[in-house]
């Protein structure tokens, strides 16, 4: 174990008051708290450590932390860029109920069956 007044000056991000708890919660294994500081990293773009936190949550089913996941496949932040895991990553979130990777899947769904008619002649 470590003291928080320890760690808490080599962390990379600007941290407001509120974030300690969300550090505690997170370094505890709650699912929320690791989405919410994958998203603190990730407005600070340190992406590496975005899907650190990220993937403990997704680990979780936890679809929101899925579906940043995903982005940042998509994207290359963080992690190399690899449609097939971004894609796997929006999908579990998906199906999991988060809205965004829905509509998101859908919108790629709907251009490939648009391509696929063109090519056939529809």
């Amino acid at each position: 174990m470590l003291l928080w007044s320890e760690v808490a000056p080599h962390i990379c991000v600007r941290l407001a008051p509120e974030d300690t708890q969300t550090f505690m919660l997170a370094d505890a294994g709650h699912a929320e708290a690791q989405d919410d500081l994958g998203q603190l990293f990730l407005m600070s773009e340190k992406y590496s450590a975005a899907v650190y936190w990220f993937g403990l949550a997704a680990q979780q089913n936890h679809p929101d932390a899925m579906q940043w996941l995903g982005h940042c496949h998509l994207n290359g932040k963080g992690v190399a860029q690899d449609e097939n895991l971004g894609l796997m990553w929006l999908a579990k979130a998906a199906a999991g109920g988060h809205v965004i990777a829905q509509g998101l899947m859908k919108a790629l769904i709907g251009a490939r069956d648009g391509c696929s008619a063109a090519v056939n002649g529809r």
